[in-house]
């Protein structure tokens, strides 16, 4: 058998319902949101699986996020998956990395991303940040719009013909319409907070600098897992 890699998904990736099949059919994945419900005091089911405001709001999404990616890999080890050889996250998605890498306990990851959560949003409150994926164009033609405006950035350089811009959110919609002046096509991300951008250094500050491996480090003997830090 080949090697097994994991990588999760960061934050915009989240819709209502995810992680409700897992729930009902795994009691694996059933004991991973209820203790994340009895440890952050919040109803995991109603937040993740019912149709509601908060799922969007980057206090609750890093929390739903972080907690039904990790319930999903609990039932891959119960049907023998076993452990990765390589774990990797998009942005948020790194705590997980490092949770099923078994650098953070489970409840720790949860308990971090709940906090980490809430000092995002408390940088930039709610609407007056945003996302936007940009595809079609390349990726100097992006920078080259973006180096003549101010409060958005790239956050994301994911695969060429795709980036994703962050910052103020008239200052998305600002670059969005130049950008469509180059024949790029958008799409805006479900998030509340700009993330990889400006406004996460004000974040940082509640959050703390706490050390850690720099990117491609091994951070564990039984499984490599890898930190972005650039963002690229």
């Amino acid at each position: 058998m080949g090697k097994i890699a994991y990588l999760f998904p960061g934050q915009g990736a989240q819709k209502p319902g995810m992680g409700k099949d897992f729930y009902e059919n795994s009691p694996a994945a059933r004991a991973v949101f209820d203790r994340a419900s009895e440890l952050l005091q919040l109803d995991m089911k109603s937040l993740c699986f019912e149709e509601n405001d908060r799922l969007h709001v980057t206090e609750y999404t890093q929390a739903a996020m972080v907690t039904t990616s990790l319930a999903m890999t609990a039932e891959l080890e119960e049907r023998g998956l076993g452990k990765p050889d390589v774990t990797a996250g998009l942005s948020l998605g790194e705590y997980c990395a490092l949770a099923q890498a078994g650098v953070l306990a489970v409840r720790d990851a949860i308990s971090l991303v709940r906090k980490r959560g809430i000092y995002m949003q408390e940088a930039v409150p709610a609407g007056a940040g945003a996302m936007a994926a940009i595809l079609a164009l390349e990726a100097e033609k992006v920078r080259e719009v973006l180096d003549s405006m101010k409060d958005v950035w790239i956050a994301n350089d994911n695969c060429p013909g795709q980036l994703v811009i962050s910052g103020r959110t008239e200052a998305v919609a600002e670059a969005c319409a130049a950008l469509k002046e180059g024949n790029a096509s958008q799409g805006k991300r479900p998030v509340s907070f700009p993330a990889s951008s400006g406004g996460r250094r004000k974040a940082g500050t509640g959050a703390g600098s706490g050390g850690g491996p720099g990117p491609g480090h091994s951070l564990c003997d039984e499984c490599d897992g890898f930190l972005c830090i650039s963002g690229r």
